[in-house]
């Protein structure tokens, strides 16, 4: 991943379950793996949730258009997206990366949700 992540830079910070560790090229993406993506701008959720105001964690503020996440090219299967609860203004998507995604030092992560594309790259390994 090149740059720093964060709301500032509009870089999705990427997050490995298993560890709670941001995704790094020391700490990269396995086969297999729950991520966490965590980001900015991901469109009308429901229940809608006021600007300025933290997300519910009960009921959860889901998204209305449902994102693609793909990693090389391989559609990951996204369990949730929605603001993370109890943040303001955070974007949340947990997904799972597919047993035959492509190794490599600098694989593209693309995210597309209501026509925004964002693209970064991640070091997966076995």
């Amino acid at each position: 991943m090149s740059g720093t992540a964060g709301p500032e830079t509009n870089i999705p910070t990427v997050i490995r379950t298993d560890n709670n560790l941001l995704v790094t090229d020391s700490n990269p993406v396995h086969r297999t793996d729950a991520l966490t993506i965590y980001f900015t701008g991901c469109g009308t959720t429901s229940p809608a949730v006021p600007d300025g105001q933290p997300s519910p964690g009960s009921p959860l503020a889901m998204t209305v258009a449902a994102p693609t996440v793909q990693l090389g090219g391989m559609n990951m299967s996204v369990s949730f997206s929605g603001l993370a609860p109890g943040q303001v203004g955070v974007c949340q998507i947990n997904a799972t990366v597919p047993s035959n995604t492509p190794e490599g030092l600098s694989v593209p992560l693309v995210i597309s949700q209501g026509g925004a594309v964002q693209t970064i790259s991640l070091r997966v390994v076995n």
